[in-house]
């Protein structure tokens, strides 16, 4: 391959690489499973697999180090959701978050429902 356009590829894998970050984390700070797909990430993982192969027997550095990484990060999806499964986190409940930001009301009147309009549809 052309080493002069190989760090495009180099380049999207980070990409690839940062995407699957904040799922993990979610998944493993959170213990929350909501929104996981197991079959859609099952699938991806056969994908990944199936494709790593075909990278290795085309020897492409770019291809191989992709589908490496993704089948580490899909790999790990699937072993926390399926740990964790049916455990969703507070704010897929529907809870508030936890969070450390106040809400300040500069003003003299109560707030009413006329104070937030609805959207149009």
């Amino acid at each position: 391959m052309n080493g002069s356009i190989q760090w495009l590829g180099f380049t999207g894998m980070g990409l690839v690489a940062v995407a699957y970050v904040p799922q993990i984390i979610h998944l493993v700070k959170a213990r929350c499973t909501a929104g996981v797909s197991t079959w859609a990430y099952l699938v991806w993982t056969l994908s990944a697999a199936i494709l790593l192969v075909y990278a290795i027997t085309t020897e492409d550095p770019v291809f191989i180090s992709l589908q490496a990484y993704q089948l580490v990060a899909l790999t790990s999806i699937n072993f926390l959701s399926r740990r964790l499964k049916g455990q969703p986190c507070d704010v897929h409940c529907g809870k508030p978050a936890d969070t450390e930001a106040e809400i300040v009301v500069m003003s003299d009147r109560p707030i009413t429902n006329s104070d937030t309009p609805l959207p149009r549809r």
